[in-house]
C-alpha cells in the first residue's frame, strides 16, 4: 500500500507514442522444433534434467527466484553443473532481490555468475528502503525486467510464463499458478542467445557480488542452512520431483516456422512500448482474415480507459475470446479493483469470457490449495500462437522489458488451446449476459448472479484503490 501510495503520488502518465512508431522493424523466421510441456511438475523435471545434462553452457533469465523447496533445489543443481565445469550465467530482475547472501554464495563459483537488472540501492531495509530508493529514482526503477528464459549448451530452450519457486510448478501447499512453458530446439536459439548476450553486456546489469557480501568467502553458509531447512521438511516434494525427472521421455517435437519478438533497451529511457507495437506489426497481416482470436493473459487492465485492440478485432468482426483470472484467483490485490468494472465494457463490446476459478482443482499441481491464472498466450484463427513473457497490460507495454515468439503451426494452436480451454468446467466460470442482460458466471450446473467468491469485503478497498490511478504502474 505504501509502495503503491507513492508511485501515485508522482504518476507516471502513458507516453505520446508517434502513428508510425516502430514502423520500421523488420521481423526475422526461424526454423524452430516445439515441444508444448504438458504439466507444470513436467516443466520443473525437464529443466532439472536439462541442466544435468549440460555441457557447455546454462543461460537463464527470470523476473523473480524465491528461496522455497523449488528455488533452492533448482540452484543446487545448476551449482552442482558449475562444479563440474558447466559455465552459468543468470540474470534476475532486482525488485524481490534484498540482502539474499544465499544468492550471492553460489555466485561465487568461478564457473557461475549472477547479475540482477536496474538494481535498488536498498538491501538491508526492506520495502521501505526500496519506497525512499523509488521516490528518489522513480523514472529509471520503475522499468523492470520480466523475462522468463532458460537456455542449456544452446541446443534446448525453455520460454513461457513461469518463474522460479514452487508456486510455479504446482509443488505450494498455498496458492500455485497455472502456467504454460514450451521447449525449443532449432535455429531459433540464437536468436535468444544474442538477445542474451546483449541483455548480459549492458549497463543495466550489476554483479550480485558488487552488492551482496556472503557471511564468508568462498563458502555457501545461508544456502545450504536453507537447503538443508527446506529438504527436511519437504521431502515429500523432493521424492515427487525425482519421479517426475524418472518419468520423463523422449519428447515429439513439431516442426514449426517461429518469429522471435524482443524489447528495446530504449524503453528504461523512453518508457514506449516496443515489444507491442512490434508485436502488433507482426499480426496486422495475419489479422485481417482472421475470424477468431483468443487472448490469454493473468492481468486486464485498459490503456487509458480502452480496450483499442479489442476494439480493432470486434470492428473486423472477429470472434474474441478472453481467457483471464476471476477477481478472487487474481494474485494481485489492485487489478480485480479495475477489472470489476472492465468486465462489464467488455461484455458490452461481446467479448467471451472465462475466468480462472480461485478453487479450481488442477491436476497439474501436487498440493490443492488457492489457484492463480498466469498463462500469457494469443491464438489467432487457431494457426498462429504468441508464447512468451508480456501480459496483456500497460506495465508490459511501457515499462517491462519482454519477449516472445511467434509460433506458426495449426497443430501447436491446437494443443495450447486444448492446454488452456479442455477443463472448462472444473476451471473456469463462463462470464455471459442472460436474456435481460445481467451477467452470470456459470460452470457446469453451477450458476453465480454476482463475481463469484468476491464481494462486500473488497468495495472499499476497490474503492480506494481506483482513487490511487496507478493503471499504467500494473
Amino acid at each position: 500500500m505504501v509502495v503503491v501510495s507513492l508511485a501515485a503520488g508522482c504518476a507516471t502518465s502513458f507516453p505520446e507514442v508517434e502513428s508510425d512508431f516502430e514502423q520500421n522493424w523488420q521481423p526475422s523466421e526461424y526454423q524452430a522444433e516445439v515441444y508444448l510441456i504438458p504439466s507444470a511438475s513436467e516443466a520443473l523435471a525437464r529443466r532439472i534434467d536439462m541442466i544435468r545434462s549440460a555441457k557447455v553452457s546454462i543461460d537463464m533469465t527470470y523476473f523473480s527466484w524465491d528461496k522455497d523447496i523449488v528455488g533452492l533445489m533448482l540452484l543446487e543443481e545448476v551449482k552442482i553443473a558449475a562444479e563440474r565445469g558447466v559455465k552459468v550465467r543468470l540474470v534476475l530482475d532486482d525488485l524481490l532481490v534484498f540482502d539474499e547472501k544465499w544468492l550471492a554464495e553460489v555466485s561465487q563459483n568461478p564457473n557461475m555468475e549472477v547479475r540482477l537488472f536496474n538494481p535498488f540501492d536498498s538491501r538491508k531495509a526492506g520495502w521501505l528502503g526500496r519506497v525512499g530508493d523509488f521516490a528518489s529514482h522513480k523514472q529509471t526503477l520503475d522499468h523492470r525486467l520480466h523475462e522468463k528464459y532458460f537456455n542449456v549448451d544452446h541446443e534446448h530452450m525453455i520460454l513461457g510464463g513461469r518463474n522460479i519457486g514452487a508456486a510455479y510448478f504446482g509443488y505450494s501447499d498455498a496458492a500455485n499458478f497455472f502456467d504454460t512453458d514450451v521447449l525449443f530446439q532449432g535455429e531459433v536459439i540464437e536468436a535468444f542467445a544474442h538477445n542474451y548476450d546483449q541483455l548480459w553486456g549492458s549497463e543495466h546489469l550489476v554483479a550480485i557480488a558488487d552488492l551482496i557480501q556472503p557471511v564468508k568467502p568462498e563458502q555457501t553458509i545461508e544456502f545450504e542452512k536453507a537447503k538443508h531447512k527446506e529438504f527436511m521438511q519437504r521431502q515429500d516434494v523432493i521424492e515427487a520431483v525425482d519421479a517426475s525427472i524418472e518419468a520423463l521421455r523422449e519428447v515429439e517435437t513439431l516442426s514449426v516456422v517461429v518469429t522471435p519478438v524482443f524489447d528495446s533497451a530504449k524503453k528504461i529511457n523512453d518508457s514506449k512500448p516496443y515489444f507491442r507495437a512490434r508485436a502488433e506489426q507482426l499480426v496486422q497481416a495475419p489479422l485481417e482474415k482472421a475470424k477468431t482470436v483468443t487472448i490469454s493473459t493473468p492481468y486486464v487492465i485498459a490503456h487509458n480507459g480502452e480496450f483499442t485492440f479489442i476494439d480493432q478485432l470486434i470492428e473486423n468482426n472477429i470472434d474474441v475470446t478472453l481467457v483471464t483470472n476471476s477477481s478472487s484467483s487474481n494474485d494481485s490485490a489492485f487489478i480485480p479493483a479495475y477489472y470489476e468494472q472492465y468486465r462489464e465494457q467488455l461484455l458490452d463490446k461481446g467479448v467471451n469470457i472465462y475466468e480462472y476459478k480461485d478453487n479450481a482443482v488442477n491436476e497439474d499441481n501436487f498440493y490443492q490449495g488457492d489457484t492463480y491464472y498466469h498463462n500469457k498466450t494469443v491464438i489467432i484463427d487457431d494457426k498462429l500462437t504468441y508464447i512468451g513473457s508480456s501480459n496483456f497490460d500497460p506495465r508490459s507495454d511501457y515499462l517491462n522489458m519482454e519477449f516472445g515468439v511467434f509460433i506458426q503451426s495449426k497443430t501447436f494452436a491446437k494443443q495450447v488451446k486444448r492446454h488452456l480451454l479442455q477443463k472448462k468446467d472444473e476451471l473456469y466460470w463462463q462470464v455471459s449476459r442472460d436474456p435481460e442482460g445481467k451477467t452470470l458466471w456459470v460452470s457446469g450446473e453451477q450458476v453465480e448472479t454476482s463475481s463469484p467468491n468476491y464481494g462486500a469485503v473488497h468495495k472499499v478497498p476497490d474503492w480506494l484503490f481506483r482513487k490511487l490511478n496507478v493503471e499504467l504502474e500494473l
